[in-house]
């Protein structure tokens, strides 16, 4: 009777749900979204979620994976999101026998927002008290297996990955925008997140996470909780990551000595000998473990701390900032941000004037201003001084 009335007849029936966010100026679905592809999209907002978590939070993939609903909580007092779960390597009980099911982590983790918006996101999608479930559909019947649950694989969550990165790229490709680039170091897995994020937050301390968030943001978050404590392993993710950079900036600082680059400041000649005997000891080293080189870190032939237009020789001892850690630490470091110009640690490379000498221009333009206060113009003035004779000095060593 409908067919014979000339109405209109859709295949399929559509949510009512406005299409509001967007890719760029234009919405990211045409139209209303058919209903039988719903659950096509819960999975990939799922593996979404799950990246957001994994990613930013530090957890190891199994940890992840054991979330449960009601996870996060945010400490008003601190402004800090709390992330509850539960642990497995190491975990056993009173008798000393391995716990297959995992123990309750008495410390939390303490995250950023957008891991506490993927977790609210998720306890919205479904009713299950773990967060990644494999039971997204509530039109399906599970049976309950003998082995693993509900919870997803690292398999299952691999392949979801990879699926997600296929139907982004499609979007990507509709909108004229970036694609996610195809990876040469192999298949992504869950397994390779916290590796990332620790790269990110040695070589990429002001690089942006989401809106305003820094990579640096995150890391201070990060410490103050569980991943802080070195059984965590994250620790250790970062110390792999920092010997890495640190070896690589030798190689560079090795190269740029031997083209030529004059080094100034009362620790050049510390400087010099640090480059050619740490790249003599160094260069092609293996290390096989993260354990392996945090230690390898505390080794003073790699004390060597690039900084806004100066370089650390760092010494503790002689150390005129505040120190990150306990001077007798093998592990210490420098506050770079805390650099004082009397610090006998201090040296300038030739690409450190550079900078130093585009400070400088800014300083002269600001002493040049006749309307500052009498205070503030002395003050500026002695600094443009010490800037004039520190750029001499370098000059000099040429």
């Amino acid at each position: 009777m409908l067919l014979r009335s000339g109405l209109p007849i859709d295949d399929d029936a559509y949510l009512s749900t406005p299409i509001t966010a967007t890719i760029g100026t234009r919405p990211w679905h045409p139209g209303p979204v058919a209903y039988r592809r719903t659950w096509q999209l819960v999975r990939h907002l799922h593996t979404a979620c799950l990246i957001l978590v994994a990613y930013l939070s530090g957890a190891r993939p199994a940890e992840v994976l054991n979330l449960q609903r009601g996870c996060i909580t945010r400490d008003e007092a601190t402004d800090l999101y709390l992330m509850s779960g539960g642990y497995f390597k190491n975990a056993v009980n009173q008798d000393g026998a391995k716990e297959p099911e995992g123990l309750q982590r008495r410390d939390p983790w303490v995250v950023v927002a957008p891991v506490a918006q993927a977790v609210a996101v998720l306890e919205r999608l479904h009713n299950e008290q773990l967060l990644f479930t494999h039971r997204t559909d509530p039109t399906r019947t599970y049976v309950t297996r003998r082995a693993g649950g509900a919870a997803r694989s690292s398999q299952v969550v691999t392949d979801d990955i990879h699926r997600f990165i296929t139907y982004v790229n499609q979007l990507c490709a509709h909108h004229h925008v970036e694609l996610i680039p195809s990876d040469s170091h192999g298949a992504l897995t869950i397994t390779r997140f916290r590796r990332t994020l620790a790269w990110f937050i040695r070589r990429r301390p002001r690089g942006l996470v989401a809106g305003s968030i820094q990579y640096g943001h995150v890391h201070t978050r990060m410490i103050q909780g569980y991943a802080g404590a070195y059984d965590s392993g994250f620790p250790d993710e970062l110390a792999f990551e920092e010997f890495l950079s640190r070896l690589e900036q030798f190689a560079d600082d090795e190269h740029a000595l031997h083209t030529g680059e004059h080094v100034s400041g009362p620790a050049a000649q510390t400087y010099r000998n640090r480059i050619r005997a740490g790249n003599d000891r160094f260069a092609g080293h293996v290390v096989t473990t993260t354990r392996q080189a945090r230690d390898l870190l505390a080794n003073p032939s790699l004390q060597i701390h690039h900084g806004e237009a100066m370089t650390c020789v760092f010494d503790a001892t002689k150390a005129a900032c505040q120190l990150q850690g306990h001077r007798d630490d093998p592990m210490v470091t420098p506050d770079i941000d805390d650099c004082q110009p009397n610090c006998r640690n201090l040296a300038r490379t030739d690409r450190d004037i550079i900078a130093v000498r585009r400070y400088r221009t800014r300083l002269a333009d600001t002493v040049k201003d006749t309307a500052a206060p009498p205070i503030r113009h002395q003050r500026e003035l002695q600094e443009l001084e010490r800037i004039d004779a520190l750029i001499k000095d370098h000059d000099e060593h040429c």
